[in-house]
């Protein structure tokens, strides 16, 4: 009776590890795609994930680097949007390769920051990058060391990079890299690509100025120009809008390694998204605009914004030589995105050393609107693309002054 009764209880065991398998694998694989991610921008929230960890060739989403690199080189007066640059013939040769990305620019013909940049956004156009890369006078080889080092500045820790534009090395014609396989080409997680747009709209938010243009014209040569149109199909009025969101970006990328990978943003109520798919599959050639549309509509019907508040303690911070003895902070409350219906959280504000004193009180004077610190949110569902604590910045709400000799005694 013993053994039928093991028997019985292993066999109903192995029922439902069979039953329970189909409906993970399903979760696992809700977009239709090798990887995935959907983050807050503001907050780095990750809101959705799917082996986002995985690192894979990025084609020319790679560009989003080489266009960081460019917008920083501008910032510190190294560049201007003004700048010259004149296209030699190794450009030239990649530019007007209609195997690859090709605009069509001239050998011997100068080109501004401003034209080659619009260009590598909104046609992805690879001479255009390269042409962008070289535009100090950098080498290639230089161009990647600034690569890394900017990937390395946003928290990208494994970035493979052979060019600034994301084809293999083998394909770049006279301007391969020796000592680097052919097969080479830029690899990169979804995390990683999510990071990198992250710091791209954060720092220079009028990138979005240029992918969001539906298409451009650029002038190749005196009396000849092309218009372009923007690889971006989910842009307003483009075929694959979500509604609700308004989509403003960003980069498109396509390989026979990388498969066909999207990096996205837009606004949804209030609050910039980004997602990003990699090797996007599918019986629709756009797979990678219908499975980011797929990533936004599942956001939007299981998402909703939880309202955490700061208890009575938490929104008071005591002050030392002040006209009060008592600061009023916030914000009071505040959102984080839940897919859960019922999840904890814990709410700690951490307030700047330099700040505040010994007893960790804070000094006066303190104006109102002053940053003071930050209100870190922890919780069993929360994660941030950069793996640190979702923090909300923790400011005044009023304005208290040093107070006068009796203030200070009686406070």
């Amino acid at each position: 009776m013993k053994k039928v009764i093991a028997f019985l209880s292993t066999l109903l065991l192995m029922i439902c590890c069979v039953v329970a398998r189909p409906q993970t694998a399903s979760a696992a694989q809700m977009i239709d795609s090798r990887s995935a991610i959907m983050i807050d921008a503001d907050t780095g929230q990750i809101i959705y994930q799917q082996n986002s960890e995985e690192k894979l060739p990025i084609a020319s989403i790679s560009k989003l680097l080489t266009v960081s690199v460019i917008e920083d080189e501008i910032n510190h007066h190294q560049l201007s949007w003004n700048t010259k640059v004149k296209i030699s013939k190794k450009i030239a040769e990649v530019s007007n390769d209609s195997n690859y990305s090709a605009i069509g620019l001239q050998a011997g013909q100068s080109y501004t920051v401003r034209e080659l940049f619009n260009a590598t956004l909104i046609k992805s156009a690879d001479g255009a990058a390269l042409a962008l890369a070289t535009a100090d006078g950098s080498t290639i080889k230089q161009f990647n060391e600034k690569m890394q080092k900017k990937a390395r500045q946003i928290g990208i820790t494994d970035a493979t990079i052979v060019n600034p534009v994301g084809l293999k090395n083998g394909d770049l014609k006279g301007l391969k890299q020796a000592g680097i396989s052919n097969n080479a080409e830029n690899s990169m997680t979804a995390r990683d690509v999510a990071l990198m747009s992250r710091y791209l709209v954060k720092h220079y938010p009028s990138v979005l100025k240029v992918t969001s243009q539906p298409k451009a014209q650029f002038t190749i040569a005196k009396g000849k120009t092309k218009e372009v149109e923007n690889l971006n199909k989910m842009l307003s009025g483009g075929k694959y809008t979500v509604d609700g969101v308004q989509i403003d970006g960003l980069k498109t990328g396509t390989s026979d390694a990388a498969g066909a990978c999207f990096a996205s943003t837009g606004i949804y109520q209030g609050h910039r998204l980004i997602t990003v798919v990699f090797h996007a599959t599918g019986k629709d050639k756009d797979a990678r605009f219908t499975q980011t549309q797929k990533l936004y509509q599942y956001f939007i019907q299981n998402a909703h914004q939880q309202v955490l508040t700061l208890n009575k303690k938490q929104s008071q911070k005591r002050v030392s030589n002040g006209t009060k003895r008592m600061l009023t902070v916030g914000p009071h409350s505040f959102t984080v995105w839940q897919m859960q219906k019922t999840a904890q959280y814990t709410i700690q504000p951490r307030y700047y050393k330099h700040l505040t004193n010994h007893k960790a009180r804070l000094n006066a004077p303190v104006k109102k609107g002053e940053r003071l610190g930050t209100i870190a949110v922890t919780g069993s569902d929360i994660r941030t693309v950069d793996n640190k604590p979702l923090t909300i910045p923790l400011q005044s709400t009023e304005t208290i002054n040093r107070g006068n000799l009796w203030q200070r005694i009686w406070n």
